[in-house]
């Protein structure tokens, strides 16, 4: 199933996708065997991207929120990684998280926007777990402006990913894109 048509209550990832200024299409779907290293390193495993991206990057990761909204009970944002000690971009993402599915202690600081989602998860303690849905190449010709701290490299791939709590339930959705890792 192509990941675009995944159902999700508030059909996250074709509304997500057209807020950033993204066209559903201009993804092209592949099977995790197919995303070329470092890339697969990075996406092709059932971890949180935060400390994935921490421990690639030898740094701790800072959040960079380029928008966010609420509707219903779902708060949105993009963001992008950054490392605290080089600056660098080290993911673009789209994320949908059900705050119902939170403890009350942990909403605030979701909605502060201060810290990634994984962060804050793995700080409190909540046990979480990874569920990736699909893998992606998008060609960066077909990015927005505001997505140039991934770089210039012709290709960038990502995944699809949920996040969900002990009984199942789904904590967030994300889309994750990874940046060149040639730029300066």
């Amino acid at each position: 199933m192509n990941p675009i048509e995944h159902p999700s209550p508030s059909g996250f990832l074709r509304e997500s996708l057209l807020r950033a200024g993204l066209s559903p299409e201009v993804f092209t779907w592949c099977p995790a065997s197919e995303v070329p290293e470092p890339f697969r390193a990075l996406l092709v495993h059932e971890g949180d991207m935060t400390s994935t991206l921490e421990r690639f990057h030898e740094e701790r990761m800072l959040l960079e929120v380029l928008a966010e909204g609420n509707s219903d009970q779902y708060y949105h944002r993009e963001v992008i990684l950054k490392g605290e000690r080089t600056g660098r971009a080290a993911e673009f993402g789209l994320i949908e998280i059900e705050l119902k599915n939170f403890p009350s202690i942990l909403q605030g600081p979701i909605l502060l926007g201060q810290q990634p989602l994984g962060g804050i998860l793995n700080d409190s303690g909540v046990v979480y777990k990874s569920q990736p849905l699909g893998y992606f190449s998008v060609a960066r010709e077909a990015l927005p402006p505001k997505l140039s701290p991934l770089g210039s490299m012709s290709v960038l791939y990502g995944r699809y990913n949920q996040l969900k709590n002990q009984d199942g339930s789904c904590l967030a959705r994300i889309l994750e894109i990874v940046p060149d890792f040639n730029q300066p």
